[in-house]
C-alpha cells in the first residue's frame, strides 16, 4: 500500500521534466523563429541557436545532398544497364542472322563443290545420256537399301537405269512414279553387278551384304589378285558402262575347302554421304541405229 503514492509522484516528476524540455525547445525555436523574421541582426540568443543548430542543418543538407547524388547516379546506371541490356539483345539476333547466313553460304558452297564434280564427271561419259537427281529419302532398313530420288518417269527415268555419282557406281532403279525414283544401293543384299578386277582381268560378281562393303564372288583360286586392286563394272548386259569405279579389294581370306576366294571390297562411293546422283540413260532403239548406221 505505501509503494502506490511514491510511484506516483515518480510519473508526475517524469511527466513534469518532459514538459519543461519541451517548453524550453518551443521557447528557443520561437526565439529563433523572432528574431530571424523580425530583425537582420544576430544577437547572442541568435548565435547561440545559430550554432547548435548550424550543425544539424549541415548534416541534413550533405544528407540530401548525397541522396540526390546517389539517385542521380543510380538512375543513370540504370539507364546504361537497359541501354547495354538492349544492345546486347541487338548484337546477339545479328550474330544469330550472320551465322545463319554464314552457314547457308557454306551451304552452298558445298552443294556447288559437289554439282561441279558430278558435272565434271558426267563429261567423261562422252555421249552417255544421264538426268541428275538429288536424294530426298532414305530407306532406315538395314536389309533393303534404297534412297527415294526427285526424278521419275516426266524426267525420262525407267526401272533398271543405272545410278552413279563422281565417285562411281551407287544402284540401280527399281521403282518409278511421275516425279521420283526409288534406288536400290548396290550394298543392298539384293543388289548384283558384273564386275572386273582391274590389273588380273579377272571377272566375278559384286554383291552386297547390307553393310556398308561389297562380296566378289565366283573368283577362282587360282586367279592371282592382291589386296588394293580396282574393282570397275565390266560392261555386260549393257546396264553400267565399262570401267566405272566400283571399289578396292580390302581383304582375301583363302579357305582350304572351296573353288573361290572370300573376297571383301570397299566401295569407292561414300554411301554415308550420298546426295546428288547421275541416273544413266540406255538408248532407245531408234538411237542405237542411228549410232550404228555407218
Amino acid at each position: 500500500m505505501r509503494k502506490k503514492p511514491t510511484r506516483k509522484r515518480s510519473d508526475h516528476y517524469r511527466l513534469f521534466r518532459i514538459v519543461i524540455l519541451a517548453g524550453f525547445l518551443l521557447t528557443l525555436a520561437f526565439i529563433f523563429l523572432v528574431s530571424t523574421l523580425g530583425s537582420q541582426k544576430f544577437g547572442s540568443l541568435h548565435k547561440l541557436v545559430l550554432e547548435a543548430v548550424g550543425p544539424l542543418q549541415k548534416v541534413v543538407t550533405m544528407g540530401s545532398s548525397y541522396v540526390e547524388t546517389f539517385k542521380s547516379e543510380y538512375i543513370d546506371i540504370l539507364q546504361d544497364s537497359l541501354r547495354l541490356r538492349e544492345e546486347n539483345k541487338r548484337l546477339i539476333q545479328q550474330l544469330q542472322e550472320n551465322e545463319n547466313i554464314l552457314n547457308k553460304s557454306r551451304e552452298a558452297m558445298a552443294t556447288n563443290a559437289s554439282l561441279r564434280k558430278l558435272l565434271e564427271f558426267k563429261n567423261t561419259l562422252d555421249q552417255q545420256q544421264s538426268v541428275a537427281a538429288t536424294i530426298v529419302g532414305k530407306d532406315p532398313s538395314t536389309l533393303f537399301r534404297s534412297v527415294i530420288i526427285d526424278r521419275g518417269s516426266n524426267s525420262s527415268v525407267m526401272k533398271g537405269n543405272p545410278v552413279v555419282n563422281n565417285d562411281g557406281v551407287v544402284g540401280q532403279v527399281f521403282t518409278v512414279t511421275p516425279n521420283y525414283a526409288k534406288v536400290l544401293l548396290a550394298i543392298a543384299p539384293s543388289s548384283a553387278i558384273d564386275v572386273l578386277l582391274q590389273k588380273s582381268r579377272v571377272r566375278g560378281i559384286l554383291k552386297g551384304d547390307g553393310t556398308l562393303t561389297y562380296r566378289l564372288e565366283y573368283i577362282l583360286k587360282t586367279a592371282e589378285i592382291e589386296e588394293g586392286e580396282h574393282v570397275v563394272t565390266a560392261g555386260y548386259g549393257g546396264v553400267f558402262p565399262t570401267g566405272l569405279q566400283v571399289g578396292v579389294v580390302s581383304k582375301i581370306i583363302k579357305k582350304p575347302r572351296g573353288m573361290f576366294h572370300e573376297i571383301e571390297v570397299t566401295p569407292s562411293v561414300d554411301y554415308q554421304k550420298l546426295e546428288h546422283l547421275l541416273i544413266l540413260q540406255q538408248p532407245k532403239l531408234g538411237e542405237i541405229k542411228e549410232m550404228t548406221r555407218p
